[in-house]
């Protein structure tokens, strides 16, 4: 019973990580966001970026993605269908489709880092393969 419990808790812990249905909003941070990306929009149904919609669709919140700074809680979103748009300056999110992007927040929810992964399986870390790209966001 109490293993249950850790478990529902922990699952819990992970869904803030986009909060309801509506689109969050996030300003490119990294330098990586602000060549491919620029602003973004974020709900757990699609991502814009450029005036671009990558339609997603939430496939696990897990409690813990392993990180380089360590494991998060986080959402990984399956590109539905997988695609790589062009987006800033002709630059795409991978150059080749990308199936999921996992979604997790630091500093108290203050920043968002999206990770594209390119591979067939399910993403369980950062250094996983398929691995394409991070990005960085705050509010």
């Amino acid at each position: 019973m109490m293993r249950r419990y850790l478990v529902a808790a922990s699952l819990l812990a992970a869904a803030p990580v986009l909060a309801g249905p509506g689109a969050e909003r996030w300003t490119a941070l990294s330098k990586t966001a602000m060549a491919i990306t620029g602003d973004i929009s974020l709900s757990p149904t699609r991502l814009v970026a450029a005036g671009r919609i990558v339609p997603l669709s939430v496939a696990a919140d897990v409690p813990a993605f392993a990180t380089l700074s360590g494991p998060v809680p986080a959402r990984i979103l399956k590109v539905t269908p997988p695609a790589d748009p062009k987006l800033l300056h002709g630059n795409t999110l991978c150059g080749a489709p990308v199936r999921w992007i996992v979604a997790y927040r630091k500093d108290a929810g203050r920043s968002l880092t999206l990770a594209a992964f390119s591979g067939e399986t399910l993403p369980a870390g950062e250094s996983g393969s398929g691995l394409c790209a991070t990005f960085s966001y705050a509010r």
